[in-house]
């Protein structure tokens, strides 16, 4: 009787430990598309922002700390700034990617592209953009070149 009851509680421990399995895996791969959905919507902000040049918009996407390679949230912001004042009109476009996820950071590399009326044919540039989120919201942290137009 007792080897029965052994058996029948590492049974109920096994099936117990399959289901916690289950469970964390599904929240994991919840997290992991509501953090894709998030950081998809960013870039669709950052088109958006550029497209209508609006630079109020383009601010609230960077992280205030942002510095990647040298280049610092003062860069970024004043480099869109001088091609607002220098095109009438900018197309961006950029390739939705998989991302990488780790906690408060992720990372999308993706062909981006961008074009002024001033411009026979866009530039591309492959683009490892970097991310951070802060207080729940997600951040432009790094990857953004500055000068390509």
């Amino acid at each position: 009787m007792h080897i029965l009851n052994t058996s029948r509680s590492l049974i109920s421990l096994f099936l117990l430990l399959i289901l916690s399995g289950i469970i964390a895996c599904s929240q994991e791969v919840e997290s992991r598309k509501d953090v894709h959905t998030d950081l998809k919507k960013i870039m669709e902000k950052r088109k958006l922002a550029i497209e209508s040049k609006d630079m109020e918009a383009y601010k609230k996407l960077f992280f205030l700390e942002y510095l990647d390679g040298g280049v610092n949230y003062e860069t970024i912001i004043q480099d869109m700034q001088n091609q607002f004042s220098d095109h009438d009109k900018i197309a961006f476009t950029y390739e939705k990617s998989p991302m990488n996820y780790k906690m408060n950071t992720a990372r999308m590399v993706s062909t981006v592209s961008y074009q002024t009326e001033k411009m026979e044919k866009p530039v591309y540039h492959q683009e490892k953009t970097m991310f951070r989120r802060v207080g729940g919201q997600w951040y432009i942290s790094g990857g953004v070149a500055v000068g390509l137009f």
